[in-house]
């Protein structure tokens, strides 16, 4: 009997090993999910609302949402493990593991990330989603640099009407350089 066929049977039973355990991993992932979720959903009850804001949404709203879509969706995956219906393993999709980590675009996006802390005090909210956006995307490959400029200014000026305007939360829409606006 030849080498090749008496390992076969090693090969079949170290893949069904793998998949055994790439199964286990998955239900494991899926029942922290499922605690996760639960606990969103518990500790939201926890979150002090000001009296007198039944106005407004409140700030109770955005985490019992998405504690109860985690919820929901980890239950889905659960329910679908539990029927057999497992993902299959990728081969490394487009990730050239032969090239390094590129270490300007990761700074620029992290100096990006950093800026909030200094351009929300001083031109406020809707600025500083401007300079994080536009940087963060110019770093991972935009090509227009005033579309970048443009889609950073809607967001903020959308999530500083949502968040400051609809749900009564603080985000500052001015900042010390930039309160002659008048926001």
């Amino acid at each position: 009997m030849s080498d090749a066929t008496a390992d076969a049977p090693l090969e079949g039973a170290s893949a069904a090993a793998r998949a055994r355990a790439a199964r286990i991993e998955a239900m494991i992932f899926i029942g922290l999910l499922v605690v996760l979720s639960v606990a969103v959903i518990i500790t939201t009850t926890t979150i002090r609302e000001p009296p007198g804001s039944s106005s407004t949404l409140g700030a109770r709203v955005v985490p019992y949402a998405v504690g109860a879509l985690l919820l929901l969706s980890s239950l889905a995956v659960l329910i679908g493990q539990l029927r057999g219906n497992y993902g299959h393993a990728e081969a490394g999709e487009d990730i050239d593991l032969e090239h390094g980590t590129a270490w300007i675009p990761t700074g620029i996006v992290v100096v990006s990330f950093l800026s909030l802390m200094a351009t929300i005090p001083l031109l406020g909210w809707p600025l500083g989603v401007t300079i994080l956006f536009a940087g963060a995307s110019l770093a991972l490959g935009a090509k227009r640099w005033w579309v970048a400029v443009l889609i950073g200014l809607a967001l903020g000026v959308i999530t500083q009407f949502v968040f400051g305007s609809l749900l009564g939360l603080s985000l500052p829409p001015t900042g010390s350089l930039t309160s002659w606006i008048g926001l």
